[in-house]
């Protein structure tokens, strides 16, 4: 009687795919990161049989696909780690700070976004002084 796979482990997967162990550990690293990102349990150095499969059986051609991001440019409402990022890579409390000073925040539930217009403006608005 052959007994079901429940999951590959990363030596099994070096070996199916006739790869270094380092290898296989990088594989099972980004499998682990698609899974989490879906909201799914990992187990380490283990990645669930019949996912692998799958994914294998199509060339692993889902991996490494990130899903498309909106450009910081493009989004009205930034997040406060996407906030920072737009702002010249600024500090969490800075950023929160600054957020509230030009009144550019908004309560979405529980999270705080930045409006990313209204950070544009102020920003025009401080050259035009620095200018004068």
């Amino acid at each position: 009687m052959t007994e079901k796979k429940c999951f590959y482990t990363t030596e099994e997967i070096a070996t199916d795919l006739s790869i270094s162990e380092r290898e296989a550990v990088e594989v099972v690293k980004k499998l682990h990161k698609e899974l989490k990102a879906s909201g799914k349990l990992v187990v380490s150095g283990k990645v669930p049989a019949a996912w692998y499969e799958r994914l294998k059986s199509g060339g692993f051609t889902e991996t490494g696909r990130s899903p498309e991001r909106i450009p910081l440019t493009e989004r009205r409402l930034l997040s406060i780690k996407d906030f920072r990022e737009y702002a010249g890579g600024i500090g969490d409390g800075m950023a929160r700070k600054l957020a509230k000073e030009i009144c550019a925040v908004v309560h979405i539930g529980d999270r705080l976004l930045v409006d990313r217009l209204l950070f544009d403006e102020w920003c025009t608005k401080q050259n035009q002084q620095g200018q004068q």
